[in-house]
């Protein structure tokens, strides 16, 4: 698994955490999502690396070689996020993330806005753009992926299953093809990271509170052919960040932009968390 990116470092957080330093430089936080693990965020990782940074790359919590903990809501990880990078012996730094990994980035933009000075966030909105969902039938849909994942008695087995994973991954992007895409379903499938999948969504779902002011300069960039979170769901919460939003739609890629367009994503990024 480790490949051109060598062995992680291990931090502890509430529990162990696997990071891989690629790159040198400013540092950055950049992390994964669902259906994904961290090197399944290479070709974003190459690219910000080349432009000088040194990309930290957690494997979160409960996906292999990363522990499991007891409580996966985004603050919870967030968290451990903030223990990462005292680890690390990083005071602050910039945060990216994908997915999941983009809603622990804004919860560490409103609860711990002095460990990161900007945040990026891929193919996620601030949740209460997921209002959207309480209204709207095609939204309800495209939804059900995730309650099947917190509550069906199959959830852990379904996380895992390279069919479904299959069928996911050609319903949210259409038409991509990725290097690293098998290496992600060996992950998914090693033994235990299909249960923190499924505690990751039900966590989230029973979860009170939420994410409040993201209170840094934030990049919010999503794809027009999402299948897994379609534009409707980017509106209405610009007052949540104070700091500023940068709200950009992308067109014609869908749920993993940064691999439709890893040129074009990574440039973007790259002038924002350099201040443009």
């Amino acid at each position: 698994m480790s490949a051109d990116w060598g062995e992680p470092r291990t931090v502890r957080a509430r529990g162990d955490v696997a990071v891989w330093e690629v790159g040198a430089g400013d540092p950055v936080l950049v992390l994964h999502g669902f259906p994904d693990c961290p090197q399944g965020l290479r070709p974003l990782v190459a690219r910000l690396a080349a432009a000088g940074f040194r990309c930290l790359v957690p494997s979160l919590p409960g996906y292999d070689p990363s522990g499991p903990v007891d409580d996966y809501r985004t603050a919870a990880v967030a968290r451990d996020m903030v223990a990462v990078l005292d680890g690390l012996g990083v005071d602050a730094c910039p945060v990216v993330g994908h997915d999941w990994g983009g809603c622990v980035a804004l919860d560490l933009g409103a609860d711990h806005p002095e460990r990161v000075g900007r945040v990026v966030s891929l193919a996620i909105p601030h949740p209460d753009g997921f209002a959207a969902r309480r209204r709207d039938l095609q939204e309800q849909k495209t939804a059900a992926y995730a309650w099947i994942l917190a509550y069906s008695g199959a959830a852990a087995r379904l996380a895992a299953d390279p069919v479904w994973l299959d069928q996911i991954h050609a319903e949210w992007s259409p038409g991509l093809v990725r290097d690293e895409w098998g290496l992600v379903k060996e992950v998914l499938a090693r033994p235990g990271v299909g249960d923190a999948v499924h505690r990751w969504y039900r966590d989230d779902f029973e979860a009170t509170g939420g994410t409040g002011d993201v209170r840094v300069p934030t990049l919010m960039l999503h794809g027009s052919a999402d299948g897994c979170i379609r534009p409707a769901c980017f509106r209405g919460f610009a007052e949540r960040f104070p700091a500023g939003l940068d709200l950009e739609e992308r067109p014609g890629v869908g749920h993993w932009l940064h691999v439709e367009d890893p040129d074009g994503i990574a440039a973007r990024i790259t002038a924002f968390l350099r201040g443009g």
